[in-house]
């Protein structure tokens, strides 16, 4: 594409160089990733700064460089106020602005972005539309699965991606927005239809470093520089305190509320949980029906209600939303229900921090008489603060718990698990530290009972586990398969 294409619509504070009438054959951020006839984006990065990488990115093939201030470097520069949201609004430009062509429903918040992206799929597929999904485990172009690296990609993939799928003739697209997205600026000059905030608590501290840079950034979504209508889960505190600021322009905000505690556009009635799914009465924006649907628990019910108002607001009609809502099965890795045998089962969630672990293990406990044995750990390199508060969590709500590990990256194990001790021991001694995360899976399978309940948390559908930076094939459903296997034979001996 010619340069000056590339640059429509961006901001530039000067050029370096002349440039007129230049071809760029590809887009690149990454000195691996460059060839010949390349622009090359010179991103400031917490660890390091792509401006030092500049020579390099030219010897390798590219002819222009974006930057954030000149560079002795014998090729054209464009000066920019941000190198990461010029990125974002060139690459749009670059692949012909496909966004504009899709109708796009983004999902925000800490917890329920995954499964809210995969419930809204279920419910255009059956008003009859065809659906491109972006997020955590994958990206999926009308039921074709590719894999992805992160939650909400580059922004050199993202439109990538959107090109793609327009060549597919997909309709709409349905995509996790993580908070370090909005921090980078991915989204910028991307306008979702309609945005969802599931909720807002504790994560990524480690990157935001304090709880209030972390919400501001999430609350930033439900703004029109990123939705063109927004929609809040009003049960959340930080959710609520933001509609009531905006209460006065909420039309300039165009914010609609779901809930099941606060009074909301759209709210369940008579809802009741149980292990083969939720059933109950949906109304939606004073329309009443009946759901009855294989999700099991009360955040997916909110999951359900977010997704349900954002459908509503894009004209799917109710028959459609509801057919959408029973027709969904299990997300990979999202509250997997597994039979043990003799009515024992071992669930496989994602949690990974506070508010998910709190979310499924109470959902449990609304379901099952038994008892709830519990086996989770905290990631290496990652927000330290959350992991006495998570061993408080466990050994609050469960039965017993074990701790293990759950990729501690370059971290030792059990230096993470001693901090997530700290805090289960301020509860009771109900647990048990077992590095060794199948040997943690064995030992919890081998403690249930009829009716009992084994809750594995962290991983969900993850197929690896980061040791030393290393990444071994790993997978939470192949070990309580094999494990539960060597279970019943142990136990079928002693008998």
């Amino acid at each position: 594409m010619e340069i000056s294409h590339i640059l429509k619509k961006q901001k530039v504070i000067k050029t370096v160089g002349e440039m007129k009438g230049m071809d760029i054959q590809k887009l690149s951020c990454d000195t691996k990733t460059v060839s010949k006839n390349s622009l090359f984006f010179c991103l400031k990065g917490s660890v390091s700064d792509g401006h030092n990488f500049a020579q390099t990115a030219v010897d390798k093939g590219a002819i222009a460089l974006v930057v954030e201030h000149p560079l002795d470097v014998d090729v054209p520069q464009i000066v920019v106020d941000n190198s990461r949201s010029a990125m974002s609004v060139m690459a749009g430009n670059f692949y012909g602005n496909p966004r504009d062509k899709l109708k796009l429903i983004g999902v925000t918040g800490t917890n329920g972005k995954t499964t809210s992206t995969y419930i809204l799929q279920s419910i255009l597929k059956s008003a009859g539309y065809k659906v491109g999904v972006i997020g955590t485990i994958g990206v999926v172009i009308d039921d074709i699965q590719l894999p992805a690296q992160l939650t909400t990609p580059d922004p050199i993939e993202l439109h990538s991606l959107f090109s793609q799928m327009v060549n597919k003739k997909v309709d709409y697209v349905v995509m996790e927005v993580s908070a370090h997205a909005l921090a980078l600026d991915k989204m910028a000059g991307t306008i979702c239809d309609v945005g969802i905030l599931t909720n807002i608590t504790q994560d990524h501290i480690d990157f935001f470093k304090t709880f209030d840079n972390y919400r501001k950034t999430k609350l930033s979504f439900i703004s029109p520089e990123y939705c063109k209508q927004g929609v809040v889960n009003i049960d959340d505190e930080s959710c609520k305190k933001f509609v009531l600021h905006h209460l006065a322009d909420k039309n300039k905000y165009n914010i609609s509320t779901y809930g099941l505690n606060n009074p909301s556009d759209v709210f369940a009635l008579d809802y009741r949980y149980s292990l083969d799914g939720t059933h109950y009465y949906l109304n939606l924006f004073d329309e009443v029906v009946k759901v009855n649907t294989e999700l099991i628990g009360q955040f997916n019910l909110y999951n359900a209600l977010g997704v349900a108002t954002a459908c509503r607001l894009m004209g799917i009609k109710t028959e459609d939303i509801v057919k959408g809502l029973e027709a969904m099965k299990s997300v990979a890795g999202r509250f997997n229900v597994i039979d043990l045998g003799e009515d024992r089962r071992a669930i496989v969630d994602y949690a990974h921090t506070p508010d998910g672990l709190t979310n499924i293990l109470t959902s449990v406990r609304q379901i099952t008489n038994g008892k709830i044995i519990s086996v989770f750990g905290c990631g290496g390199n990652r927000d330290t603060i959350k992991r006495p508060i998570m061993g408080r969590i466990s050994t609050s709500l469960a039965d017993f718990s074990i701790i293990t590990s759950d990729n501690p990256r370059l971290e030792e194990p059990m230096d993470i698990i001693h901090q997530v001790e700290e805090g289960a021991k301020e509860i009771n001694n109900n647990y048990l530290c077992v590095e060794n995360r199948v040997e943690a899976i064995h030992y919890a399978l081998s403690m249930l009972k009829n009716g009992d309940v084994a809750v594995i948390s962290g991983k969900g559908a993850e197929n690896y586990l980061d040791i030393g930076g290393v990444k071994y094939p790993y997978s939470d459903f192949d070990t309580i398969k094999r494990e539960n296997e060597k279970t019943q034979k142990e136990q079928l001996f002693l008998k």
